[in-house]
């Protein structure tokens, strides 16, 4: 299991069937993996759905869990398939981070938002490409490590670096115009 990992625990007795563990997961990570769903879906009312078949998900893959990453990125994994599976289904186009997604003052972002409105910094990524954004939100908002959110993605540690990177520089630029009163 991942090193001290709380909710470990959670997902075995999961696994062995005990529904008040479901809940306790759902009260330690609804509100991270409806936000996470929200910005992926841009609509409130299907990342509830797809919320709720994330957990069910969950549920049914708690024997199979073997504890290689945390217990928050497995869901967070689990949530991104979800979402995935509802946007085909249903022609859902990825939009912007949801306005009520947990706020971070780590790194870059801490130097960002002191320099320019929260509003500017949701427009700024807004215009990121889709995959710089979601990297930017496991990193940042959901606070994986680069392996976590590569696991998350399905894609190499290196990809990660280099969409976290790009996206980075291109807040900088869009952020940079914006202050000096030029339109991104």
């Amino acid at each position: 299991m991942a090193e001290h990992d709380p909710d470990g625990g959670l997902v075995a007795a999961m696994a062995r069937g005990e529904t008040w563990a479901l809940d306790d997961l759902y009260a330690r990570h609804g509100r991270r993996l409806l936000a996470y769903l929200a910005g992926l879906l841009d609509d409130r009312q299907l990342a509830e759905e797809v919320l709720q078949d994330v957990m069910l998900a969950a549920w049914r893959g708690a024997a199979d869990f073997r504890g290689e990453s945390r217990v928050t990125t497995w869901l967070l994994a689990i949530a991104r398939r979800q979402a995935l599976g509802a946007r085909r289904h249903r022609g859902v186009a990825v939009v912007p981070l949801d306005e009520d997604a947990p706020k971070d003052d780590s790194g870059v972002f801490k130097r960002i938002e002191r320099q320019a409105s929260q509003d500017a910094v949701r427009a700024a990524l807004g215009q990121l490409p889709a995959d710089q954004r979601e990297t930017l939100e496991l990193i940042f908002y959901h606070e994986l490590s680069g392996a976590e959110a590569a696991g998350v993605l399905g894609v190499p540690e290196g990809t990660v670096k280099s969409r976290l990177s790009r996206a980075k520089t291109t807040l900088r630029r869009l952020l940079h115009l914006k202050e000096v009163g030029h339109e991104a």
